[in-house]
């Protein structure tokens, strides 16, 4: 790597059909100036509040102008400009990351190592590469520390690793030598929340498995969502909240706050490891705060899927809901178990929702893509079978060769039970449930707020406080 690679710490390489991070390739001349700028900006800030972006990049703009001037350096208002962009995004930014990270399609941003281009995976299209790279460990050091200066944590030598959420909701995970070669991963927390209608259009689920699921989280079932690692298991329980009354008191527990509900009665609480705040004893604190519903949000290890268990035998929620890592529903209740849940408690848990992550090849185009699919809802088998063993009971399973979710043949039992615990009749069950499909398959908007509304009307009346 060029000496000269090193002076900003990275570069803009050609573009060539790769994600364009918004930036010019400088000169050697001009990273020198932007290096002198930097050390006067460095200067000024030792006696100066610059904290906030505007003050800094205002004090960036006017510095620029004052260097140029004495150093009697003519650009034209083209240079001019690319020189400020780069300038500010390097000194008040994080370059070159600042516009991926404004980018409402980009989902995660992937730096592997210096002088590698930075990934990003765009939503629907997967992972591309970037024309930016970090060529100095200094400046990858620096720019994950200014990521996390906010929340008052530091990234070294001594301690060279940070998992983090930054305020704006974006989860960073950064490790360097001696743990890699320097990493940093950011997952970008989406702008947008999606609606039932945003997943139906996707194809991720259908209008059937979807009014079966409105039925089930109005009957106060339990439910875990359990899929593969970025299977959007987190959005698909996100999104079904949209089913549950807008009156009702919800207790929120996460690590990382992703789940964004349009309940006014919502209790949002987050671990903290730095405090040592687990999950565990937040769910207990839970059970003193008369939730309607409490989510766990995502349980993982053994004293977090006790804690689940525990509001789930507890009685206090009239539902209790997490997701987990789990290729399907059988496959979660082997691993609840292993991780030290009793097989009679998991019978507590209705149904596990699965949610998949799967590749698709396109033999005429050479290319492979992903789909987020919904693979199959399970009913928890009530009775536990002779090995001692629980186990899920299909309802709904996905049909590769229809490419469609398909009822199954517990799906009456299913909605049987739904119905007990709505207290009316199988028969006025099936008429409800064919409205909702119905209803559903003409569900039309762009906007959360908007479909959440359209569902609570249809439903329960409205969103107001005491419907």
């Amino acid at each position: 790597m060029a000496d000269e690679d090193k002076l900003l710490g990275w570069k803009i390489l050609p573009k060539e059909n790769t994600y364009d991070c918004a930036l010019a390739a400088l000169s050697l001349d001009e990273q020198e100036f932007l290096q002198s700028l930097s050390a006067e900006f460095a200067e000024y800030a030792k006696s100066n509040d610059v904290s906030n972006y505007e003050d800094a990049k205002k004090c960036i703009e006017n510095l620029l102008e004052k260097m140029l001037e004495a150093q009697n350096i003519e650009v034209d208002e083209e240079q001019k400009k690319y020189l400020t962009d780069a300038a500010v995004s390097h000194i008040a930014g994080f370059a070159p990351l600042d516009k991926m990270l404004c980018d409402a399609q980009v989902e995660e941003i992937a730096v592997a190592g210096l002088g590698k281009p930075i990934r990003v995976y765009i939503r629907k299209k997967g992972w591309k590469n970037t024309n930016a790279v970090f060529c100095s460990n200094e400046h990858l050091v620096h720019t994950i520390n200014k990521m996390a200066r906010v929340l008052g944590r530091r990234i070294t030598s001594q301690s060279p690793r940070i998992n983090a959420l930054l305020p704006a909701g974006h989860r960073i995970h950064a490790s360097i030598p001696p743990l890699s070669e320097g990493e940093l991963t950011i997952r970008l927390h989406a702008q947008n929340a999606w609606s039932v209608y945003d997943i139906m259009q996707a194809k991720t689920t259908n209008a059937h498995a979807l009014a079966f699921l409105w039925m089930a989280f109005q009957s106060d079932s339990s439910v875990l969502v359990a899929g593969n690692t970025a299977s959007g298991k987190t959005t698909l329980l996100n999104t079904l909240f949209s089913f549950v009354p807008a009156n009702e008191r919800i207790v929120l527990i996460e690590e990382t706050p992703e789940i964004r509900l349009f309940h006014e009665h919502v209790v949002k609480m987050i671990c903290n490891e730095d405090l040592a705040v687990s999950m565990p004893e937040l769910v207990r604190d839970s059970l003193r705060m008369r939730p309607d519903r409490v989510i766990a949000g995502e349980i993982r290890s053994k004293q977090e899927v006790e804690a689940f268990v525990e509001t789930l035998l507890s009685g206090q929620a009239r539902g209790s809901y997490a997701t987990f890592h789990a290729q399907s529903a059988n496959e979660a209740l082997r691993r609840l178990c292993n991780l030290g849940a009793q097989a009679h408690d998991v019978k507590s848990l209705d149904y596990v929702v699965v949610q998949r992550r799967l590749a698709r090849y396109d033999e005429k185009k050479k290319k492979q893509n992903e789909i987020r699919k919904m693979t199959g809802i399970y009913r928890v088998q009530k009775e536990i079978s002779q090995d001692g063993q629980a186990y899920a009971l299909p309802v709904f399973e996905y049909d590769e060769k229809e490419d469609e979710l398909c009822k199954k043949e517990y799906f009456d039992t299913a909605l049987l039970s739904v119905c007990s615990r709505l207290g009316i009749s199988e028969k006025k069950g099936k008429e409800i449930y064919a409205k909702r499909v119905a209803f559903l398959k003409r569900l039309v908007g762009k906007d959360t707020r908007q479909i959440e509304q359209k569902i609570q009307e249809f439903a329960y009346g409205g969103i107001d406080e005491g419907n």
